[in-house]
């Protein structure tokens, strides 16, 4: 699952993606990757393990709930 947010702040574009992805070890990766659309590389790449998947949910939940409060779209 990929979720893609976006912002206007200062006049230049931010990004916001949060990407839960399943390793081959049963655990599931959340990955978020921040930054401007002005710059080729992200600025951050934020990389986290979780054994359960309704962990990993409701901490994906929780983030998307937290951006949109900020502007995130």
């Amino acid at each position: 699952m990929k979720i893609s947010m976006s912002r206007v702040v200062n006049a230049k574009e931010r990004y916001y993606k949060i990407e839960l992805i399943p390793n081959l070890f049963g655990e599931v990766l959340l990955i978020r990757t921040f930054g401007s659309l002005n710059r080729l590389k992200p600025t951050g790449v934020i990389r986290q393990t979780y054994n359960d998947v309704q962990e990993a949910m409701a901490i994906m939940n929780a983030l998307i709930h937290a951006k949109a409060k900020r502007g995130y779209e």
